[in-house]
């Protein structure tokens, strides 16, 4: 018979004779060996891998997506201070203004610091932020509002008859530490210091305030260290006498910070110092992506294990099908058809592999929490703690494209790993494979 390709009929369908024979390996497994057990690890191998890959990936940028909108949702998109604080807010709003960029949204003065906050029940240190609700975008706040609302106007209180007491909105962690509910009344305490030697308190201002709001972010860092009140009380809390910490801003897009921030400090000069929301956090945020990156690479790994598992797989079976490669090429079959057979075979072991690992990782990704709720039902281990993450539950994002990189790199490693024994297969000569048959 004429070396050259050839193939059998089955039905209306004409198969080539080197796939025929690899889908037969398949379908005959106790007789050809083929679904052996490394086989099997093989296909586990990858399997695994691709699982790993994409649920990993998706809980990282389920954590960039979720940090990045809660962070800007309830932080300024820009802020501009000054060394000193802010003497003429007023002044630099309107400079920022006859700017008429598209971009800006809202300016609003603001004043942050460090405060004591205590309750009947407790005293904890907090952040205090004071906002002017007439200027300052507040969504953020309101749309993880639980209870109550942003209200910061200065009125009495139903069971006092004496001096009105400002609002004050706070985490539901917070709430929860110092036994509060809506309409308690809190105290902030901030003593003012003065340096004689060493910095010691002059006057601790103490001021009431009546629990008017209660919002759950699901950021421990938010939920149980940050209070918002009105721009007057903070003023009075820090003894500011008019000034500011600064100015913020909010913009129509987070992505535009950038652009924003050179204009402005451009507008402004040298005095002040201007700010994105990405630059308060950037450590934070490269950490995060450097993260992603290695667990990626650590977990590729994974995968290329398993491509040697291919290799060791294929490399037996040509050991075992040395007589059936020499009859194949004394019927006539090039060393190519034979080349091709254990391509596909390596080419079935990986895409089993990708299928089972795909349908699995893109199943846990999509149930991680209630999987990690009956873990901790059953087992009574909390996977995922509150007090030590930035979430009360595992954020998880699937993102297409990093499915489709995950597995075309696994198919092109399965179908790397059947290069070199397709190779050896195929130079295979038939006088020397049946010279003992």
């Amino acid at each position: 018979m004429p070396e050259g390709n050839f193939s059998v009929k089955i039905g209306a369908c004409k198969v080539r004779y080197e796939y025929f024979i690899a889908l037969r390996h398949l379908a005959r497994r106790r007789r050809t060996g083929f679904i052996s057990l490394i086989s099997l690890i093989s296909i586990a191998g990858v399997a695994v891998g691709v699982m790993a890959l994409i649920v990993v990936l998706a809980v990282m940028s389920g954590f960039d997506t979720e940090l990045k909108s809660k962070i800007v949702g309830v932080h300024p998109h820009v802020i501009i201070e000054q060394s000193t604080g802010m003497t003429d807010p007023a002044k630099v709003i309107k400079d920022i203004e006859a700017l008429g960029n598209r971009h800006i949204r809202a300016i609003a003065p603001f004043v942050t610091g460090q405060a004591l906050v205590r309750s009947e029940a407790a005293v904890v240190g907090v952040v205090v932020k004071g906002v002017d609700p007439t200027r300052e975008d507040l969504s953020g706040f309101k749309r993880y509002l639980r209870k109550g609302a942003m209200d910061f106007e200065s009125k009495p209180r139903e069971d006092d008859d004496k001096e009105p007491v400002g609002g004050l909105v706070l985490g539901n962690e917070l709430a929860r530490f110092l036994q509060v509910g809506i309409g308690d009344r809190v105290f902030l305490i901030s003593p003012s210091l003065e340096s004689s030697g060493g910095l010691i308190p002059r006057k601790v201002a103490m001021i009431p305030f009546e629990v008017r709001g209660i919002y759950g972010l699901g950021m421990n860092e938010f939920d149980t260290t940050m209070v918002v009140v009105g721009l007057p009380e903070a003023q009075s809390l820090f003894r500011l006498e008019g000034k500011t910490s600064g100015v913020s801003l909010r913009l129509d897009d987070v992505d535009n910070a950038d652009a924003v921030k050179k204009v402005v400090a451009n507008r402004l000069g040298f005095s002040f110092w201007v700010r994105t929301w990405f630059d308060l956090n950037r450590n934070f945020f490269s950490a995060l992506k450097v993260e992603k990156t290695i667990m990626t690479i650590l977990l590729f790994l994974i995968i290329l294990v398993a491509a040697f598992n291919i290799v060791s797989m294929l490399i037996m079976v040509v050991m075992e099908k040395v007589k059936d490669i020499g009859i194949l090429r004394a019927l006539g079959a090039t060393r190519r058809s034979i080349r091709k057979i254990f391509l596909f075979e390596g080419f079935v072991v990986g895409g089993l592999g990708i299928i089972i690992g795909s349908v699995l990782g893109l199943v846990i990704a999509a149930n991680l929490n209630p999987i990690a709720d009956f873990i901790k039902r059953t087992t009574g281990v909390e996977v995922f703690p509150s007090d030590i993450y930035y979430f009360d539950k595992i954020p998880a994002e699937i993102n297409l494209g990093d499915v489709i990189v995950i597995v075309f790199f696994a198919l092109f490693l399965s179908i790397l790993a059947g290069l070199y024994p397709a190779h050896k297969a195929s130079r295979l000569e038939p006088v020397e494979a049946l010279r003992y048959e």
